[in-house]
């Protein structure tokens, strides 16, 4: 079991800082070749203990160099990154007190807004239907960024501390100086803020929940549906009217104002509907079984007329308050609306033990929808939602859950959607997997969920989670019905066809697609024809990405670098990918260009970065950096696979495996390059001890001659399967005069000529020793 160490921002860190460097009310530290930090205090009390987003004083090894200046002006500190030079004497830094080269490149930081903002973050997308601002976050084409982390609470143990009082100015302040090496940029935010968490395996496969009173033979239903439909599902999540009823009155007039006429309305209950779920236990049982991960909705607050109030206001110490704020969403005007401190430890007590009910039944995960109720968190220099979000991680990884805070980010409820409180959302990606909340649907707003998956690795997030389909309903034209609020019939629960199949598509190559709508149809059978039948096959498809998602992760993990990377991330010195901004790759070998207008087909511009890029869909060939403009039918998105690029991927399956696959397909373009199959037990924390392993593919071509060496598995974890069979797609090729596998020639294979594709099983093999497959 991890304790708190385990999301300590620098857990990963060596137990020894290096000593920092003094020079009169100044101090820096070197933390990494391009991280510095600067704290400046005219009363000389320097700070050492970790705050809510960074990690205080950081072990480091990296070289460096510091003198003064011939005239002894100024401070010199050179790495192999970066060379900084400050003006003595000048008292806090500011602008033209600091200068700094980072290769030939001279640059100017100074504290204040990001001058050029790359990407960036909101605290969600609610009731939006389109592009709209975010704040900014650490990437920027200026080369730098200084983090101002001087008034953020601290941390101690499981408890803050607001930043004690200076005589006199003080600032503390972490420069990022990566130039145009963004990827170095994100590097530096993991060492300084923590490391993503890996999910589970299955959170990464299809994701299905809708508001609905749906009970434990609904879900039966569900499930015998999606596997006669042969549509894989792997995670549910229950929205609130699973839950307790408090007032059947009130409860009768909201589900009927919700669309749910006679059917059951939940906001705030701390049980079960036991009408729904008569046996919370079993219904558990019966998701484990068929495969499937339950998250539970929880809306932050408790209604006075509650069974559990009493005792919850007694372990809380009484400090439980009314609120207006939920009054009506909780639909009991006989009850009082009671909501948290969060940061009272006696109400946080209170409010965490409230779970217990539920997760005394069997396994789930929380989704926090702090959306509507007046529950706090509000202290000097404290971002709510970070604070919250990371008590959700503590208390998921206490239990033995990969699973992390699922909410809203860097705010608070009562800033608003759109609003930042302090510097938390740099840190939010070690604890919370972004829920964007209740967007409008349109054709814009595809493009821009794209856009902003992108946006988010500017604060280092590899989890973002948009309502597929969206989550408000849409006329028949596309124009989001924005008068609707929690407590408002839907005019409109079905979207367009086209705009369904638009949303699946880029669901598929987004890091999580969760299916999710305000009392809407976003299932495929919900849109008989060809609509349907193309979602269908596009969840079938995300299915088998699972083991290429899971090995992203598992980097996004190590290095920071997001599961959606913006072009510029690869690409930083080519204006195209700056202006591209829906575009992305998914990891380093697939370009997505998602489809955000009505049509069939469609008429895309796509720009194409250097190298050859290959339709995934149709094999067709374009070669970077250009642009064209493609014909994109309904039953496609643009997505092209990088020559030479290996991704493993795995069979269609009703649902993906918890543990390792024993089954993958390798889906090779034809070229020179690799791939890299990541591996571990699915969930727990052993991959954290080193219990994981990775099977490295290289691929090879000459003379017409395809090579592809798959390696024996490089290190081992509980579960990890002896023997593992591989079918090789090795596309872009004629077809074979020859097969050979370790040696051995084959006639046990096929060729799809429509598609170029070579298909080769190699059979069950041993996954300590090496193969390789050669296709002439």
């Amino acid at each position: 079991m991890l304790g708190l160490a385990a999301l300590a921002p620098h857990a990963d860190a060596a137990p020894i800082p290096t000593e920092p460097i003094l020079d009169g009310k100044a101090r820096f530290e070197v933390i990494t070749p391009s991280l510095i930090r600067l704290e400046f205090a005219a009363d000389g009390k320097f700070e050492d203990r970790p705050s809510q987003t960074t990690a205080g004083r950081i072990a480091s090894t990296a070289d460096f160099t510091t003198r003064l200046s011939a005239d002894r002006r100024f401070r010199v500190i050179r790495t192999a990154k970066q060379t900084l030079r400050w003006r003595r004497h000048s008292g806090p830094f500011a602008r033209g007190s600091l200068r700094v080269k980072v290769g030939t490149s001279k640059l100017r930081p100074r504290p204040g807004p990001n001058p050029r903002p790359l990407g960036g973050w909101r605290r969600s997308l609610d009731l939006i239907d389109g592009p709209v601002a975010l704040h900014e976050g650490m990437l920027s084409r200026a080369g730098w960024y200084l983090l101002d982390d001087s008034q953020t609470a601290l941390i101690r143990g499981n408890s803050f501390l607001a930043r004690p009082p200076h005589q006199g100015s003080y600032q503390d302040l972490y420069l990022f100086a990566y130039g145009d090496h963004y990827v170095r940029g994100l590097h530096d935010l993991r060492t300084l803020t923590g490391a993503a968490p890996l999910l589970p395996r299955k959170a990464f496969g299809v994701w299905f929940s809708r508001w609905w009173p749906f009970g434990e033979s609904d879900w039966h239903q569900m499930v015998d549906r999606f596997r006669s439909e042969r549509v894989p599902l792997d995670t549910i999540s229950l929205d609130t009217d699973f839950k307790r009823i408090n007032n059947a009155a009130g409860a009768a007039a909201a589900a009927t104002a919700v669309g749910a006429d006679g059917l059951p309305y939940s906001w705030n209950g701390w049980d079960w509907n036991r009408d729904l779920f008569p046996d919370p236990a079993r219904f558990l049982r019966f998701a484990k079984r068929s495969g499937l991960e339950v998250g539970l909705n929880v809306h932050p607050s408790i209604d006075s007329n509650d069974p559990r109030f009493a005792a919850t206001q007694a372990r809380a110490g009484g400090g439980l308050t009314a609120s207006d704020d939920c009054r009506v969403v909780q639909a009991d005007p006989s009850g009082n609306c009671m909501v948290f401190d969060w940061t009272d430890p006696a109400q946080l007590d209170a409010y965490f033990d409230l779970h217990r009910t539920f997760e005394d039944d069997g396994d789930v995960f929380w989704w926090l929808d702090w959306c509507c109720d007046g529950t706090t968190a509000n202290a000097p220099g404290l971002t709510p939602d970070t604070w919250i979000n990371r008590q959700y991680a503590l208390h998921q990884r206490a239990r033995n859950s990969r699973w992390p805070a699922f909410s809203r980010i860097g705010g608070s409820y009562q800033a608003g959607f759109d609003a930042a409180v302090g510097t938390g959302a740099f840190a939010e990606h070690h604890y919370t997997i972004q829920f964007t909340g209740d967007t409008c649907g349109s054709w814009p707003l595809i493009g821009f969920a794209a856009q902003y998956s992108a946006a988010a690795a500017s604060i280092g997030l590899p989890y973002v989670s948009h309502d597929i389909g969206s989550f408000h309903a849409v006329s028949p034209n596309g124009i989001c019905d924005r008068t609707q609020s929690p407590l408002l019939t839907p005019r409109f629960n079905s979207l367009p066809p086209e705009m369904y199949v638009r949303w699946v598509q880029l669901g598929t190559f987004q890091p999580l697609l969760r299916l999710h709508s305000h009392h809407g149809k976003r299932l495929p059978w919900d849109y008989p024809g060809a609509p349907g039948q193309i979602a269908a096959r596009f969840l079938r498809l995300r299915d088998t990405l699972v083991p290429y998602l899971y090995t992203l992760a598992r980097k996004a993990h190590d290095s920071g670098v997001p599961i959606v990377r913006p072009l510029y991330l690869q690409w930083p010195d080519r204006r195209a990918a700056y202006r591209n901004r829906s575009e992305y790759t998914l990891g380093k070998n697939l370009l997505v260009a998602p489809v955000d207008q009505p049509g069939d087909p469609v008429a895309k511009q796509v720009w194409f970065p250097p190298g050859k890029w290959n339709d995934l869909f149709t094999g067709q060939r374009f070669k970077g950096p250009s642009s064209a403009t493609i014909s994109v039918p309904l039953d496609r998105i643009p997505v092209f696979i990088r020559s030479g690029a290996v991704i493993p991927t795995q069979p269609k399956l009703p649902t993906t495996p918890v543990g390792s696959p024993r089954s993958i397909v390798l889906i090779a373009q034809r070229g020179d390059g690799q791939g890299t199959l990541y591996d571990d037990s699915g969930r727990g924390f052993g991959y954290r001890r080193g219990h994981f392993g990775r099977t490295r593919i290289h691929q090879t071509r000459a003379n017409k001659i395809s090579t592809l060496r798959i390696s024996r598995r490089h290190g081992s974890f509980g579960g990890a399967p002896a023997r593992r069979s591989y079918e090789i797609r090795l596309r872009g090729v004629d077809r074979p005069d020859y097969v050979e596998v370790d040696g051995i020639r084959t006639a046990d294979f096929n060729y799809h000529a429509r598609s170029r594709t070579a298909i080769v099983p190699t059979g069950a093999r041993s996954t300590r020793r090496p193969l390789t497959i050669v296709v002439g």
